[in-house]
């Protein structure tokens, strides 16, 4: 009886074992074909459309699979940083971050160098065309005094200041989708923002 125990426990070790070999390997077969690379030229028109869209230049595209969605991760510099974009299937942008993998001395000189230079005054033929619509829309019967690209907690956005009726504002405008994120008046500098 404990003899024929212990063949039975034999076998189910030996099935389980192989079970979990094979799951591994299926696994680990996903995971390398959900992180392939492609060129611009791999990838949906709709996505080519929105990442060439974005400017700078394509560093790096991979494939990802993300809650079974088909995502495309980008790397892209523009202005001499590093962004990562991710883009949907369908062209639509769905997130875009500064990518801040180096945290060396030479690396953070060089940001803040790149923040320096993304800080300085754009005019309005410069900005994406759906953050020219919100500033324009916004300083309907104003005038744009100053506009900024703007790195505010690892996000680029844009500022600007606008004069409405003798009184200045601080606009902060999203550039993937040009919604509007704050509108303050400058001597509102630390109070919440104003409603949209």
């Amino acid at each position: 009886m404990l003899r024929k125990h212990w063949k039975l426990s034999s076998v189910i070790v030996v099935v389980l074992a192989g079970l979990t070999l094979s799951i591994g390997a299926l696994a680990g077969r996903q995971v390398a074909q959900q992180d392939k690379k492609a060129t611009i030229d791999q990838v949906p028109d709709a996505v080519k459309a929105t990442l060439l869209s974005q400017g700078g230049a394509i560093e790096e595209i991979e494939i990802e699979a993300e809650n079974g969605r088909t995502i495309y991760e980008a790397d892209v510099t523009v202005g001499g940083q590093k962004v990562e974009m991710k883009v949907a299937a369908d062209g639509s942008l769905l997130g875009k971050e500064v990518d801040d993998e180096d945290n060396d001395e030479e690396d953070n000189d060089r940001d803040q160098e790149s923040e320096d230079e993304d800080e300085a005054p754009l005019s309005i033929d410069q900005v994406p065309d759906v953050v020219r619509a919100t500033l324009l829309r916004e300083a309907q019967g104003g005038t744009i005094k100053e506009i900024e690209q703007e790195n505010e907690d690892g996000q680029i956005v844009y500022g600007a200041e606008v004069v409405l009726n003798g009184q200045e504002f601080d606009l902060k405008v999203a550039p993937d989708t040009g919604e509007l994120i704050s509108k303050e008046t400058d001597d509102e500098d630390d109070e919440e923002p104003q409603e949209k």
